[in-house]
């Protein structure tokens, strides 16, 4: 096994397993509601509406259809012959109560809605985690300096690659190729005792890059910085590092 785990593991929680835990879809009543859509008969008809069957229709050319189904027709066979017929009701909010069923259109909408709230709370949850895992840690990084300024960096520089690097084999933290590094070119004095909050508005106020690309900021003199770490959602985690002298 790699020594190097990913933050879903290192974490008990990851941002794969919380993307790919889908939620299982709600099965309705199929002895209640049945959705079906003709394609063919969608396409041919100019206007269509949606009714809700009131009565089994084992003849005619809605055969096999039953009572408690929610069907698109054309609005002249539903005007003329169904709802006359009584067979059918239109499918409105007030007839879905009637026949005590659920409409299965704004089910299935707000089991989207539902779903897509759920990622996003994942999302937020993984980014607080990470967010917590690095907030009293540092990644350090060794340069050498150029014997005429010693502040600087002399060969080399670090980077955006430099940081995901490091934080594999100091952190143990692989990031995903979706989420992405900005460096803060700036060195901030007394970063340690620095608050969280201030940190979130240093890092937030940095210009955005190309999305899903780390910046090619490049670091060259020693002190403490600060970078953001973006993940899935947008959600902004910041990361406080280290150039020393080798």
């Amino acid at each position: 096994m790699s020594s190097t785990l990913c933050l879903s593991s290192l974490l008990h929680i990851g941002r794969r397993s919380l993307r790919s835990t889908t939620l299982q879809k709600t099965s309705l009543p199929s002895q209640h509601i049945m959705v079906h859509h003709n394609q063919q008969q969608h396409h041919r008809f100019k206007h269509s509406v949606r009714v809700i069957l009131t009565r089994d229709l084992p003849e005619g050319q809605m055969r096999g259809m039953y009572a408690g189904e929610v069907h698109h027709v054309a609005a002249g066979y539903a005007r003329n012959y169904l709802i006359p017929k009584q067979m059918a009701v239109y499918a409105t909010e007030r007839n879905f109560e009637r026949c005590g069923l659920g409409d299965p259109q704004l089910m299935l909408e707000n089991e989207v809605t539902e779903r897509d709230e759920e990622e996003d709370n994942e999302d937020l949850k993984a980014a607080d985690l990470l967010r917590k895992y690095l907030r009293n840690k540092t990644v350090k990084i060794i340069r050498n300096v150029d014997l005429n300024t010693p502040t600087l960096c002399h060969p080399g520089y670090v980077s955006a690659k430099n940081l995901r690097d490091k934080l594999s084999s100091q952190l143990k933290i692989d990031l995903e190729p979706h989420e992405t590094i900005q460096i803060r070119n700036a060195h901030v004095v007394g970063l340690e005792e620095m608050e969280e909050k201030e940190m979130m508005g240093l890092i937030m106020g940095m210009e955005g890059g190309d999305e899903g690309v780390d910046c090619d900021t490049k670091v060259k003199h020693l002190g403490d910085y600060l970078a953001k770490i973006t993940l899935a959602g947008g959600y902004a985690v910041p990361l406080q590092f280290r150039v020393e002298r080798r």
